[in-house]
Order: C-alpha cells, then sequence, then structure tokens
C-alpha cells in the first residue's frame, strides 16, 4: 500500500459481515437480536452506510466465530487470512468433524516430530 493510500483509507467491511452472515445462514433480524441491535442498523452496517464501532467489529466477529483479520485482510499488509478462513470453516463442522481434523493434526505432528528426530 502506498503512503498516500494509507492516509486515505477508508476501511469498507460491510459487504464481508453480509457474506458472512449469509454463510451461516442467519438473517440480519437473528444477528440484529443477537447482539441487541436494531435490524436497521445491521443492514446499514452490511451496506457500509453507517460504520460500526469497535464494539460492534468484535461482537460480529465472535457471533460469526471468525477473527477481525477475516473481515479486515483486504486492508492489512501482513494478514494471515487463509489460516483465519480456514479456522472459521473448522468453527463450522459438526462435533465429530472436529474431532476428525485434531486427531489429524496430531498424527501429522507427531510424524513430523519423528522425522525431525531422525535426522538428528
Amino acid at each position: 500500500m502506498k503512503k498516500k493510500e494509507k492516509n486515505n483509507l477508508q476501511i469498507l467491511i460491510g459487504p464481508s459481515f453480509k457474506k458472512i452472515r449469509i454463510s451461516l445462514g442467519l438473517t440480519q433480524e437473528e444477528v440484529a437480536e443477537s447482539l441487541g441491535l436494531a435490524p436497521r442498523y445491521v443492514s446499514d452496517l452490511e451496506r457500509n452506510k453507517t460504520k460500526g464501532s469497535l464494539t460492534t467489529l468484535v461482537k460480529l466477529c465472535n457471533l460469526y466465530k471468525v477473527t477481525p483479520t477475516v473481515v479486515l485482510k483486504d486492508y492489512l499488509e501482513n494478514s494471515d487470512a487463509s489460516i483465519d478462513n480456514s479456522i472459521a470453516g473448522f468453527n463450522n463442522l459438526s462435533e465429530n468433524e472436529k474431532d476428525i481434523v485434531r486427531k489429524l493434526v496430531q498424527y501429522m505432528n507427531h510424524t513430523k516430530k519423528q522425522r525431525k528426530s531422525r535426522k538428528k
């Protein structure tokens, strides 16, 4: 990002939140009710008609089970959004599926440690 772009940075994250909300099968009304907001406010946030507070950003991220990096990735120079997207996807798995992924990661880490110890 160029210096001039940094100074004039306008962060528009509404469409990202809308995409996540829809992928989770939630309505604006359900989100508003969960967060104690007016449905119109959620609509305005998603259309970038209003800027949400940092508190609202955190509340939405917690509700959607994503990190702020997921919605801010286009504005961050050093983000690892692919990991954050993977984590968000993990949170949407069933408990059985999460268990399988955890076991796979444990197995892969164990195998990696064994390979390292053989090289020494």
